[in-house]
């Protein structure tokens, strides 16, 4: 099976990695050189455009920022329906909106080519040995086509519906997880400086009601450093948390599902993109909720972000 990938980044790449380990016949694009460079030592072959990549492929993969990207990668003059073939499969792996999600379905489908709108969730360990969760849109006789790539890089794929249903799930899963966190935060530092230890409040409320991965995540990350590792970009960059509370509140509003408390945690986001720390990891929000409490929460040898 000929299977194409476009956008390696933080997230991309070790997913076309694990494709490459896993044997099957890999065409690779991005923008950059070093990523394609790593993966043609990987055995993959580099195609300079997203139409190249479809013309060497019959499952083509993409992990992309944005609506703007996926859209130009799918859809442009030089993008991936301009070389698909009928009975391809296209594979949108972004985080994206729902809509763009069945708008590209939508023209793909005048050419004969499907389309699987397949998110995925899961930190480096996940990524890098192919341990994904993968969320699928879509038509089910296109997942059982392309499950056997789909699970070189996920170990637990679900078909959660029609085309737009994986985005839709991605958004609310995300959502959840970044209100979670704002939410720990904003306990955290009230605990504090009512004369609590964040240690003795991990200790009580991970075995009590207040209990949530979220919790125990955001607890474990506020210790590190928000810069990510040189070289790399970050894991759960505020950035990307931050555009996926966006698009969810968009949603939201598309729908007239009213957000108070998701519109209320994506003002911090927002607040972290003017400070200029929108390339930190999202736990840098930890700094906005001290300083507007008048606490340190935070250990005292992890360092000050600079305002941007």
């Amino acid at each position: 099976m000929r299977v194409g990938f476009i956008g390696l980044g933080g997230i991309g790449k070790p997913m076309a990695t694990s494709i490459a380990r896993a044997g099957f016949d890999l065409t690779v694009n991005d923008l950059r050189e070093q990523p394609l460079k790593d993966l043609e030592q990987q055995g993959a072959r580099v195609a300079r455009s997203p139409r190249e990549v479809a013309l060497a492929s019959d499952i083509i993969l993409a992990s992309l920022p944005s609506n703007e990207v996926s859209e130009e990668v799918a859809l442009g003059a030089d993008g991936v329906l301009a070389g698909a073939s009928a009975g391809d499969i296209y594979i949108e792996l972004s985080t994206i909106s729902p809509d763009v999600v069945r708008r590209i379905s939508r023209q793909a489908a005048e050419r004969g080519v499907e389309v699987l709108d397949a998110p995925v969730s899961g930190g480096i360990a996940q990524r890098r040995e192919g341990r994904l969760s993968v969320m699928v849109g879509g038509d089910a006789a296109t997942l059982a086509r392309a499950r056997p790539v789909l699970e070189a890089i996920g170990e637990r794929i679900f078909h959660v519906g029609e085309t737009g249903a994986g985005a839709t799930v991605k958004l609310v899963n995300n959502l959840l997880n970044a209100i979670g966190a704002v939410a720990t935060m904003e306990a955290l530092a009230l605990g504090v400086k009512a004369g609590l230890s964040v240690d003795k409040m991990k200790e009580v409320i991970s075995e009590s009601s207040g209990a949530s991965r979220a919790f125990d995540g955001t607890v474990a990350s506020i210790g590190r450093s928000s810069e990510p590792p040189p070289g790399e970009t970050a894991n759960m960059g505020l950035r990307t948390i931050g555009k996926d509370i966006r698009l969810a509140v968009e949603l939201a509003g598309d729908l007239g599902v009213p957000l108070s408390v998701g519109s209320s945690a994506l003002q911090l986001y927002l607040a972290g993109f003017g400070h200029g720390w929108a390339d930190k990891e999202s736990w840098a929000i930890m700094e906005l909720v001290e300083r507007m409490s008048g606490v340190r929460v935070r250990p005292s040898d992890v360092g000050e972000d600079d305002d941007g």
